[in-house]
């Protein structure tokens, strides 16, 4: 139980997400002056938000950039996949090929790590030429985004399928994932 002189001059404001995923309340946070809260970084489980079961890996990153009332209001600053997730999905006589890019969007700019898993270990000449095609491939689908259209898109898992099904015709995938993102 905190003390009443803890909290003595301290206003309560709730914490919303952005209009992409219905302005839900994500949190509270308890704060002497509104302006302490600009810029304050808030992660939060797609699970949460959505209700999805199967995104629980995904954890998404809020950054509050304007407050009114008592209400702090949100944009999108990035999103991880959970250390357990990726650990899982990379197993033993697996190959694993990462991408790192950053990538102009309509509306600004965005660092984006990729996770490639094939059925096998890949000789270095299949590993670069899979590596090439993932990083055109997003390159291609975001650079025709604004980056609410591809956090929706990767979200729902239509980027990753669609990246898993072209590449799967140079060299088998046994998954394809969109790592982290980060909004620069």
């Amino acid at each position: 139980m905190v003390s009443k002189e803890r909290l003595k001059g301290k206003n309560w404001y709730a914490i919303t997400a952005p209009n992409l995923f219905g302005e839900k309340q994500i949190g509270e946070v308890l704060a002497v002056d509104s302006s302490m809260l600009t810029g304050r970084r808030i992660a939060v489980s797609l699970m949460l938000l959505t209700g999805d079961p199967t995104r629980y890996y995904m954890k998404l990153f809020f950054k509050v950039n304007k407050i009114e009332g008592t209400t702090a209001r949100t944009i999108f600053d990035g999103h991880e996949c959970t250390r357990d997730y990726t650990s899982r999905i990379v197993q033993i006589r697996t190959g694993r090929i990462d991408t790192n890019d950053v990538i102009q969007l309509k509306d600004g700019k965005m660092r984006i790590k990729t996770l490639v898993i094939t059925n096998r270990q890949v000789r270095t000449n299949v590993e670069k030429a899979v590596r090439a095609r993932v990083k055109e491939l997003v390159k291609q689908q975001a650079e025709k985004k604004t980056i609410e259209e591809f956090v929706n898109s990767f979200i729902g898992g239509n980027f990753q399928n669609g990246v898993r099904t072209d590449v799967s015709k140079l060299y088998p995938l046994r998954a394809f994932e969109v790592r982290m993102t980060k909004v620069l």
